[in-house]
């Protein structure tokens, strides 16, 4: 009787190569949890935000663009460089100035490439979005 108990209690448990592979696997889920939700949650940052000094900066061009996906541009981008190849552009709808990028060209830069924007049309910077991030033009300046 005893040995059938031990075979028993034999055949219940995972050898230790399954239970290993069981915890990585736990493991992994939550790590990549952990980073869904900080990319997730990390989309879009609120707080004030100053536009770009542009004393180094010199107008380069302009054009329209469609800033609300609608497929008219009624969006007029202004663009800017640096002699370092940095790059700024402006966007603004119907006289009302919403949104500026900054894209260094410098590695060291880290957080300094960004879109800021103006999401209640009240002239302070209140978003601040990562350069692949999407936004759109806020429902105030159309």
């Amino acid at each position: 009787m005893r040995l059938v108990n031990r075979k028993r209690s034999i055949l219940k448990t995972k050898p230790p190569r399954a239970r290993n592979l069981q915890a990585r696997t736990r493991a992994t889920s939550l790590v990549l949890a952990l980073i869904f939700y900080a990319t997730a949650s990390a989309a879009v940052e609120s707080g004030v935000f100053q536009p770009p000094a542009l004393d180094q900066f010199i107008p380069s061009d302009k054009s329209d663009a469609d800033g609300d996906g609608d497929g008219v541009e009624e969006t007029q981008v202004q663009r800017y460089r640096n002699l370092d190849g940095d790059r700024a552009f402006s966007l603004t709808t119907n006289g009302r100035l919403w949104a500026w990028s900054v894209d260094t060209e410098r590695s060291e830069a880290g957080n300094a490439d960004y879109v800021i924007r103006d999401s209640d049309c009240d002239g302070s910077f209140d978003e601040r979005y990562g350069l692949d991030e999407e936004f759109h033009l806020p429902d105030c300046a159309k």
